[in-house]
């Protein structure tokens, strides 16, 4: 087979040649990188050719038009602060990011901490499943600073338990490894607690007890 292309060809050039000599209908190409016209079997390809860090494949048609729609504003604010805070109110609107500097006492440089604040008005101890704190982690450190480091908070204060969820990884790695547990080492319901219902400690690192 002759080809009509000059030598100095691209490989796409002559792919392109091939398949209008095969009769195969490359009408819908131009439609292939926009979400709203991409047919629906192909939204998964291209949400992979927009790297998008998160995608759920029992998300309906339209939330997957509207992930992809939203990933390259998206990546324009990865690595920021506004992108962590995006995606945490995607979860729930009271989620919310204390960065290294904010808490107190301090924490050391480059971490911070994802609260989710419990009591009146707060978020319901039934928010924190497994699978949320799982999905919590994974998409903040996918959205963090690469070099910050965070830990996930969940304080129960109405079941006097506290909740700590560690997320150390990489921005730029999608595996979470993070261990959950629950601390009945003590009473924390007779500790005092800040209003996002942390333990207030002494500058020794031990806790404040409402009866001192």
């Amino acid at each position: 087979m002759t080809s009509l292309l000059p030598p100095n060809a691209t490989s796409a050039e002559r792919a392109l040649e091939l398949a209008m000599r095969a009769g195969i209908d490359l009408s819908a190409v131009g439609t292939l990188w926009n979400p709203a016209t991409c047919p629906a079997d192909v939204l998964p390809f291209l949400a992979w050719g927009l790297a998008i860090s998160h995608w759920d494949p029992n998300w309906n048609e339209a939330q997957k038009r509207a992930a992809i729609a939203e990933a390259i504003p998206f990546h324009q604010i990865k690595g920021t602060r506004a992108a962590v805070e995006e995606i945490l109110a995607r979860f729930h609107p009271l989620l919310s990011l204390v960065e290294w500097w904010q808490a107190n006492p301090r924490r050391e440089p480059h971490t911070f901490e994802v609260r989710a604040p419990a009591g009146p008005g707060g978020i319901d101890a039934s928010f924190l499943t497994t699978q949320t704190a799982e999905a919590i982690i994974r998409d903040v450190a996918a959205a963090k600073p690469l070099r910050s480091h965070f830990d996930f908070v969940f304080a129960l204060e109405a079941q006097a338990t506290l909740w700590i969820a560690g997320g150390v990884m990489a921005g730029t790695i999608h595996r979470a490894d993070y261990a959950a547990a629950l601390d009945e080492s003590r009473d924390w319901d007779a500790l005092l607690q800040t209003q996002d219902g942390a333990p207030i400690t002494n500058p020794d690192g031990s806790f404040f007890l409402e009866t001192e």
